[in-house]
């Protein structure tokens, strides 16, 4: 049993239709900072409707809610973004079955004895299918794009400074049970699907992943390329 690392996910909640419907919205929206307008003007219905439901998604966690920061006068919008949870709601089959077939990849690496290098190479197809599914190829900024990815994956990110640079703490993992018991084929198939969203936005960075290296997650580090070290050591 590991003291340290991140938790399994959380099951959604089950939702009603119409629940369902703005949480969709939200989602047809672009995900982040949806106000109560926007949502009643995509479902054509009435804003107080449209702030019920955002406001009890919220409070099942499938949602955040913050002011929007602005420049008028009065009072701030309110803007709702979609959560990991939330994402998992919208396509809890979806997830079950990537689940299901990450599965099966892992186990038939450990019964073949497959060495870690294949479970990279199954990692780096995946982020770079993951990558294209972004739509903004080369013109993203590499942590924008790794945060992303591990956000519609479900591993809950969280982004933490240290001494070296800016890392990511990975809170949930999609194939914890298995990661325990076989850390270097599960963790060496997430450390690839990382370096295949890098590679295929044209980031030099490199990866590390430190697999239960903190209580509440893994850590994840963008190594900088070899120049940009030396020029930091000299």
């Amino acid at each position: 049993m590991h003291a340290n690392g991140p938790r399994p996910l959380t099951t959604p909640p089950t939702l009603s239709a119409p629940r369902r419907r703005v949480l969709q919205a939200v989602l047809d929206l672009g995900g982040k900072k949806i106000t109560i307008n926007n949502a009643a003007e995509h479902l054509g219905g009435h804003p107080n409707s449209a702030r019920q439901h955002l406001d009890a998604l919220a409070a099942l966690k499938l949602l955040t809610a913050a002011d929007i920061q602005s420049d008028r006068p009065g009072r701030r919008p309110r803007g709702y973004t979609l959560t990991a949870l939330g994402r998992q709601a919208l396509g809890a089959g979806r997830m079950d079955e990537t689940r299901d077939l990450a599965d099966v990849f892992a186990s038939y690496l450990i019964a073949t004895g497959s060495g870690p290098e294949q479970a990279q190479e199954i990692g780096r197809a995946w982020g770079t299918k993951r990558a294209d599914e972004l739509g903004d190829g080369e013109s993203r900024e590499a942590l924008d794009a790794v945060m992303e990815v591990l956000d519609i994956l479900g591993f809950d990110p969280s982004t933490m400074h240290t001494e070296q640079g800016d890392a990511v703490i990975l809170r949930t993992c999609p194939l914890l049970d298995m990661a325990h018991g076989s850390p270097e084929f599960v963790c060496n198939i997430h450390r690839g699907l990382i370096d295949g969203v890098l590679r295929r936005i044209g980031a030099r960075e490199g990866v590390e992943l430190l697999p239960f290296s903190e209580p509440d997650g893994c850590t994840l580090k963008l190594t900088p390329p070899p120049e940009q070290e030396n020029r930091r050591a000299s």
